[in-house]
């Protein structure tokens, strides 16, 4: 035959040998392309050996993985040396397993040319490794009934001398096997170890007591590792001893894992003593195996009472069931737990925590036990309690009058729709009250002399009234009342006669007599409304033509009272003649800063000159905007005007304007402010938007994403008129204020008030709680100032300082403040 058969015939019949290896087997040239692999690489690799055979592994395999394989490659190449390293690989069938890759080098000589090879094998070790960790897992517990696995199996004869040594001492002392024979094998171990050992080994030998001793190793890489020797005497029928048989197995992991949990449980100690918290931990029964120090010293209990379940006698006697029972419901579920109660005190105090426990699971998901951290909470408490006490305080202002502890508009609004039946034939009856003679008592004897006199007329309308109606003043000399089940339309009638003549009575006011009348406006549901601002604004009709009849006059809404609303759609023609021509002008009115006695900013008035009514109060016109749609356009153009006057004052002061509820339905608000702040060139920070609780009312969603959305630009918000009619704390809640405005009726009795002083100190410290700056309005008098300067307020705004002035006179105002 020639050699050309002849070397193909041996190529093929390596094959054939190769491919009854069942390890993986891959041949590579000093280029890394693979020559020669078996079926078992194939299959491990998931490629057939034609996609193989030529490749090198950056052909099918990641750029970082093929160029490390690269790496070891070259180094046995480079050394000669056999390489033998373990990894977890993924297969092409997505398992993973454990593989000892052992790398070697062959050199071919053939026709005058030699051949550098790389011959790899594969051992999958995937089922020894998993055992050897189910063992190591198990083995505190269970070490008797496991088999272990050997490593270095060794046999000895009845006098101790070693007879056998398995052929892996040599990888791991670097010493021949048949070195170790007899005592040879004392020359691998610790000088240190040596002595323990021998006399243990020496005592098994004499008694026939099974050996096991722990000791270090010199490795061939010239350090020492761990192990653990164990031998049991194999004996005749006699009990003589002919042979020991044992096993060296490496456990240098374990102790360095010993080691490592010994000083991180040492450190965690020093971290957990030294922390602002309680910390504790507990075993897999649930008793506590640990309380840092800040539980002793908390609680005054030593280590030893804390431990168990002694911890659980420092909890407060009332709320220690709960507690218990709290931890064990979350204890067998291996939940977490979350608890807050009364810690007793050393010194006998309590003090409010929270606890909270996590379950601890081992790698392998044992159950360990719990670890908690106790927060100390009772600052929090305490002002939680003050903060639901302010909030009740607030919740009680914002529905009923401070003056007369009425209910006011907002309680009306809430309680009224829960009036209304439209399918019952029973009727309900709305009746405005405007009392006449109030201005001039007021006039003649002063102001708390006139809220002496409201309160008094508080009290006769109670007095008139059944348990089911509701009473409500709006403000001012301005009261409603909603009487529900009246089956004719004289009973309400009589109903107004009856308020009449009581409030027509004269007063005695502590000695100062007064005199006062009262007018009524009166409309039915469902006949002249469907809801309640249609019916007070029928009664208001009725009302307006009541007033024109005299005193103790009432009035039922009937076709034809409305002549004056035709003066309001005059009112409303001329409006947007005004805003079309720029017949408008801006006023300014400024805000002191309590604490520097500087203007902070400046808030900007709308005013109207009428060219035939002459000046329109804001307070007519702005609602005949709102109503007839002019609130946009007129909006922006305060918006614009007071931007362009702003950007010329000084850069700490800003400037306030108002915002309608009405133009939050324009949804493109936060861009029309932007494309005003950046037209005009005032900072956005310079720019407060001053809303009322009403924005809340309908679409809050809405509204409050575009309060974000300005808050965004980097503008201020505040909330005007605070605690008027619809404030509520769940909008302080919802929004991040800048500023509350407390309304100037808060303050006019001031300092006499008890009710108005227990109010605005609420609000200050609301204010304080929240970080939010406070405003006051409307103030007119010294004694005022003193009173809300005490009470901690931070800007003060009214007549006291300033009246609204033109644009053309702040700039001299906001200059000699400063000065």
């Amino acid at each position: 035959m020639h050699n050309t058969q002849l070397r193909q015939m041996a190529h093929a019949e390596l094959g054939v040998i190769l491919n009854a290896i069942p390890q993986p087997i891959i041949i590579k040239d000093e280029h890394s392309r693979i020559r020669l692999l078996n079926d078992a690489a194939c299959a491990l690799l998931g490629k057939s050996r034609e996609d193989l055979i030529g490749r090198t592994d950056r052909e099918f395999l990641p750029a970082a993985e093929a160029d490390r394989i690269r790496e070891l490659d070259e180094q046995v190449l480079r050394t000669g040396e056999e390489l033998s390293f373990e990894e977890d690989i993924a297969l092409a069938d997505g398992t993973v397993r454990n593989l000892v890759i052992q790398k070697r080098l062959a050199v071919s000589a053939r026709e005058g040319s030699t051949d550098r090879l790389i011959v790899a094998t594969i051992s999958d070790v995937t089922a020894s490794r998993r055992a050897e960790r189910e063992l190591r897992a198990s083995e505190d517990h269970y070490r008797s009934l496991v088999e272990l696995h050997p490593q270095v199996p060794w046999i000895a004869n009845p006098s101790g001398e070693v007879l056998e040594v398995g052929p892996r001492w040599k990888e791991i002392t670097g010493i021949e096997a048949a070195d170790a024979l007899g005592t040879g094998w004392v020359k691998a171990m610790h000088p240190d170890d040596l002595e323990c050992v021998w006399r243990q080994w020496t005592q098994s030998i004499a008694t026939g007591r099974p050996l096991d001793a722990e000791f270090r190793l010199a490795t061939a890489e010239g350090y020492y590792r761990w192990y653990r020797n164990r031998a049991a005497a194999r004996t005749a029928d006699d009990g003589t001893i002919f042979l020991w048989y044992g096993i060296v197995e490496n456990v240098d992991d374990c102790r360095r894992a010993l080691a490592a949990l010994t000083e991180s449980e040492a450190r965690f100690k020093a971290i957990a003593d030294d922390a602002p918290v309680m910390i504790w931990v507990t075993d897999e029964s649930g008793a506590n195996t640990y309380n840092s120090r800040l539980w002793l010293e908390t609680t005054g209990q030593t280590a030893e009472q804390a431990q168990g379940f002694g911890w659980a006698d420092a909890i407060h006697p009332e709320d220690r069931q709960g507690v218990e029972a709290g931890f064990h419901a979350a204890f067998r579920l291996r939940q977490r737990s979350r608890v807050e109660y009364r810690l007793r005190r050393a010194d006998g105090g309590c003090a409010w925590v929270i606890d909270v426990g996590q379950p601890r699971f081992a790698s392998d998901g044992r159950f360990l036990g719990y670890v908690g951290v106790v927060l100390d909470i009772t600052e929090r408490r305490n002002a939680e309690d003050e903060r639901f006490r302010a909030q009740k305080q607030i919740y009680h202002m914002v529905r009923y009058d401070a003056l007369t502890g009425l209910p006011n508009r907002q309680f009306l609004r809430e309680a009224f729709d829960h009036l209304l039946d439209p399918t019952a034939r029973a009727k309900t009856v709305v009746l405005r009250l405007d009392l006449d003679g109030l201005k001039a008592v007021n006039d003649a004897y002063g102001r708390s002399i006139g809220d002496l006199l409201l309160r008094r007329v508080a009290e006769r309308l109670r007095k008139c009234l059944k348990k089911s109606d509701i009473l409500a003043r709006l403000g001012g000399d301005e009261f409603v009342v909603v009487r529900t089940g009246m089956r004719h339309d004289v009973e309400a009638t009589k109903l107004a006669q009856e308020i009449i003549e009581a409030i027509g009575t004269a007063y005695d006011l502590e000695g100062t007599h007064a005199d006062i009348g009262v007018n009524v406006g009166l409309a039915l549901f469902p006949k002249d409304g469907q809801s309640l601002d249609q019916l007070i604004k029928a009664a208001d009709i009725a009302l307006y033509q009541a007033k024109a009849s005299g005193r103790g006059t009432c009035k039922r809404i009937e076709p034809g009272m409305d002549a004056h609303l035709k003066a309001r759609q005059e009112m409303k023609v001329s409006l947007r003649h005004a805003l079309k021509n720029r017949a408008l002008e801006l006023h300014y009115q400024p805000l002191i800063n309590l604490h520097t006695g500087r203007i902070t900013s400046c808030e900007a008035l709308v005013r109207w000159k009428h060219p035939e009514k002459g000046p329109v109060s804001p307070a007519e016109f702005i609602p005949i905007a709102e109503e007839t749609g002019l609130i946009g356009p007129l909006g922006e153009w305060i918006l614009r005007q007071a931007c362009t006057e702003a950007a010329k004052w000084p850069s700490q002061v800003s400037v306030a304007v108002n915002l309608s509820p009405l133009q939050f339905r324009n949804r493109r608000l936060a861009s029309v402010i932007r494309d005003i702040l950046s037209e005009t060139g005032l900072e956005a920070s310079r720019l407060q938007l001053e809303i009322t609780e009403s924005v809340f009312l309908n679409d809050s969603a809405s509204n409050l994403l575009i309060l974000q959305q300005i808050r965004q630009l980097g503008a201020k918000i505040a909330m005007d008129d605070f605690g008027t009619g619809y404030s509520s704390l769940s909008y302080l809640r919802s929004f991040r204020f800048d500023k509350i405005k407390v309304d100037r009726s808060f303050i006019a009795d001031l300092p006499t008030g008890r009710e108005s002083l227990a109010i605005i100190r609420a609000v200050a410290g609301i204010g304080r709680t929240l970080g939010i700056t406070t405003t006051v309005e409307g103030v007119e008098t010294q004694t005022q100032l003193d009173a809300i300067n005490a009470e901690g307020f931070d800007e003060a705004q009214g007549y006291l300082f300033a009246r609204p002035v033109p644009a053309s006179q702040i700039l001299e105002i906001v200059q000699s403040s400063r000065e």
